[in-house]
């Protein structure tokens, strides 16, 4: 049969079936939503010793907000005025409890991002913008934080770190990026971990349409970074928001510029070369002169403005029960915000933190409790080719993937060259930590869904893309679990072999009975019918069923 005669025959048939679908007449009702399930509310943890803030989020149903007057109100009728009276009660002299929210999303912008990730994910959001910080003097702090925890209104009471140094160790950008005098040398030689004896072997994944980064957008979500560096170009920073001074005064602006090298580094001939040079950075910062530490609303605002497909990169930490750093999402208000992106359909990298921290220990217990948040959580391995967890890493079952955590050369410190004494031409042979491991996962990341939205139109599934690094990554060396150091090579070719999926009947060519056995498989429930691989099997099925038909073998 001609190949066009062929297509019309297909969609002929799938047009009959999706009519005739049980899927068809469920979609044509309202979308029934899988209920959500609060987050445990463990014991109220002691006060810590770091500097910190209280924070809190009211449960769905309560649909908390801060009215015009500056008090609790409900925007479900739901009488706060006894909770917030018992709150000031405790308060001594004329100091005052305020709330302020840590989403600063509009109303109408929370709840498309809600609506939206609901429609993908096929289950019910969580009420981000209940998540408040309370200002409290700190003498009074632990009795309010008492008296919220005790309250049924409420999902839970957490400590927040305030400004946990960035996990590394150690304006706009241009318009173009610019070899600024006196002229600087390649560095590309330097970079081995773009390499495929030791590195991730990037060149399989430049070798295919869409390896490059090309219509993908990645935001790196941290402190600050240098925009003016001669190395890194065309950085959107969020709007609005001016970088905290104390940044500059402790360097932290660098790990920032070194971040966005390993990525999206010019590919000019000169300085580093990012592994991704193509995609579309944004910058998210988490600390600013308008809003103060805003870690949660940093996050919130990524997930809101990328798209499906498109990667945030969580280059944060912070102190877990164990003593030390790990992953940033430790903070429930985060682990939210986190799993309402990856229900979005963006991925989300993450992090594991540099406090050599057991995640499957006793103290993480109630971390665990809230099951899986989507995200990609990244581990520091060694550069030297036994893929083996360095000494300071996080560790445990939850952490995916390595990649190399010593010895990065990129953008920004100095400590290699700085050209002409100029800090625009600054690089690093040293950046380390699980800082200058997330960006080569979130690299892989974006690549990969460059890959396959050039294939067949579509974004990849963030827990799909993140299952097929850890099935195709070069297995782990000694050390507690920090998972496999990812391979572009074979998840490229994994990744375009799987596009055959189309092939239904597995005859090695497309044909109508392709069709015919995805339909019966679709009705019988066979897992092998959940082509979008979102673990239900609904009319999208169907559709991206066609769109692999169509985008062929």
């Amino acid at each position: 049969m001609h190949r066009t005669s062929l297509k019309t025959a297909f969609r002929l048939a799938l047009t009959v079936a999706l009519v005739c679908s049980p899927a068809t007449a469920a979609a044509d009702e309202a979308q029934v939503l899988q209920p959500r399930t609060p987050l445990t509310k463990a014991d109220l943890a002691a006060r810590p010793a770091y500097e910190h803030r209280l924070t809190v989020k009211f449960a769905d149903a309560v649909r908390a907000r801060i009215g015009p007057d500056g008090r609790l109100t409900s925007l479900s009728g739901i009488d706060l005025e006894a909770l917030q009276d018992a709150i000031s009660a405790t308060i001594a002299g004329d100091a005052a409890v305020t709330f302020r929210p840590l989403v600063d999303l509009t109303e109408a912008q929370l709840d498309g991002m809600l609506a939206d990730a609901a429609q993908r994910s096929g289950r019910a959001q969580p009420d981000l913008g209940g998540m408040m910080a309370v200002s409290v003097p700190l003498e009074s702090m632990e009795a309010v934080a008492r008296i919220l925890h005790a309250s049924e209104l409420v999902e839970y009471v957490h400590y927040q770190q305030v400004s946990p140094p960035p996990p590394g160790w150690f304006g706009n950008g241009p318009d173009s990026c610019t070899d600024i005098a006196p002229a600087t040398s390649s560095y590309f030689g330097f970079q081995g971990y773009h390499g495929v004896t030791t590195g991730i072997g990037m060149s399989a994944a430049w070798a295919v349409p869409g390896g490059r980064g090309e219509g993908v957008k990645v935001a790196d979500c941290e402190y600050w970074f240098d925009g003016e560096h001669e190395d890194l170009c065309d950085i959107i920073p969020e709007p609005g928001q001016t970088p905290d001074p104390f940044i500059f005064d402790l360097g932290w602006h660098e790990h920032g510029t070194a971040v966005l090298g390993e990525m999206v580094g010019g590919d000019n001939g000169y300085g580093v070369t990012g592994l991704v040079p193509d995609a579309q950075a944004y910058f998210f910062p988490e600390s600013t002169v308008e809003s103060g530490p805003r870690r949660v609303a940093a996050v919130s605002r990524a997930v809101g403005t990328l798209d499906a497909g498109d990667v945030v990169l969580l280059e944060m930490q912070t102190t877990g029960p164990g003593g030390d750093f790990a992953p940033a999402e430790l903070d429930p208000s985060v682990w939210l915000v986190t799993r309402v992106g990856t229900d979005r359909g963006v991925t989300v990298v993450a992090a594991a933190g540099n406090g050599n921290q057991n995640l499957d220990s006793a103290p993480y217990a109630e971390y665990r409790s809230r099951g899986d948040s989507g995200a990609v959580i990244v581990g520091a391995g060694s550069s030297r080719g036994s893929r083996s967890k360095l000494g300071f890493s996080t560790f445990g079952s939850r952490v995916n993937v390595q990649a190399w955590g010593e010895s990065v050369f990129t953008t920004g410190y100095g400590s290699f060259i700085r050209v002409g004494g100029d800090d625009r031409q600054s690089y690093t042979n040293f950046f380390s930590g699980t800082s200058s491991a997330s960006p080569i996962v979130a690299s892989a990341v974006v690549s990969l869904q460059g890959i396959h939205r050039e294939a067949t139109g579509q974004p990849m599934d963030p827990v799909t893309l993140r299952q097929l690094l850890m099935d195709t990554g070069k297995p782990q060396g000694s050390g507690g679990n920090i998972g496999p150091l990812p391979d572009m090579a074979a998840a490229v070719d994994a990744l375009l072999t799987g596009l055959c999926q189309a092939d239904f009947d597995g005859d090695g060519d497309l044909t109508l009975f392709d069709f015919l056995a995805f339909q019966s498989a679709f009705d019988a429930g066979i897992p092998a019918a959940d082509f979008d691989g979102d673990g239900r099997l609904t009319i999208f099925d169907f559709l991206a069923f066609q769109v692999a038909f169509d985008a062929g073998c």
